[in-house]
Parts: structure tokens; sequence; C-alpha cells
């Protein structure tokens, strides 16, 4: 049984993990779904359970992103470890509020991050049709991300 536990605990790392290497070939009218499709799961995580990716975890997983996609290595490094320590400061005001305006903060925050990433590595129209699909997306990902978090709730 302990087994199962661990691997529940490490649910929030897994679904990034699943949208970052199902994610690298998915593309809508010739723009592509990532970045702003892995920084669904983030947000979700940081907001509601902040726990389930610590710092380390964002940073591998930054790391493996940049490998995957040919980036220069720790630029989503440190941009997500810069979201894992934002989040914390964040959360409390975003916990106890409606659905849309965690949606807004969601577009704000993905925002700011391709923003910045668009900085260090360029990207430019690419990246707003990406933050576009990312926050239309968001929904649908977030809806499922909640079911998770209630399934590993109610077993850990």
């Amino acid at each position: 049984m302990k087994p199962f536990h661990h691997l529940l605990k490490i649910i929030p790392f897994l679904s990034v993990l699943f949208l970052v290497t199902g994610g690298t070939s998915l593309r809508l009218a010739a723009y592509p779904l990532l970045p702003a499709l892995y920084l669904i799961p983030v947000y979700y995580w940081i907001v509601f359970r902040p726990e389930g990716l610590p710092l380390w975890s964002l940073f591998g997983m930054g790391l493996f992103y940049d490998g995957l996609m040919g980036n220069e290595l720790g630029v989503s490094s440190v941009l997500l470890m810069l979201s894992g320590v934002v989040g914390p400061y964040v959360r409390p005001f975003l916990i106890s509020y409606s659905f849309p305006l965690i949606w807004a903060a969601f577009g704000v925050y993905s925002f700011i991050f391709l923003f910045l990433y668009g900085l260090f590595l360029g990207g430019g129209g690419a990246l707003l049709v990406s933050w576009f699909y990312g926050v239309v997306l968001y929904p649908p990902f977030a809806w499922i991300l909640s079911h998770l978090s209630l399934r590993l709730r109610s077993y850990v």
C-alpha cells in the first residue's frame, strides 16, 4: 500500500511531465501549444496544492523541457522556480475566489511567464498564440486537475 501512496504524491509532477512530453508535437494552425500548455498544471498545483511541486521538481522539469525543445538549458527552470517562489504569496488571494478570477489570474501569470520566456529565447507571435491557446484550454484542464486533486486528497 505504501508504494501506491508515494505514487499518488507525485501526481502533480507526472501531470506536468505528461503535458510536456505529449505536447511537444501538438500544433493548432501551425502554432505550437507549448509552452503555455504545460503552464496550466504548474499554475494549478502551485495555487491549490503547492507541496505537490517543490522547487527541485520545477527545476528538473524546466531542464527537461529546455532539453526536449532545444532551448538554452536553465531558462525554463529559472522561470518555473520563480513561479514556485511567488506562488505561496499569491495563493491566499486566489484560493477563496471564484473560477473566473482564478482563470483571469492564470491569463496574467501565463502572459508574464511567456513574456519573460520570449525576452530570453525569442518567439514573438508564436508565443502570443500559444498564450491564447493556454488561456482557452485552461478550463477543461483545470477540471481534470481538480478531479485528480480530489482523488489525491481522498487517498493521501
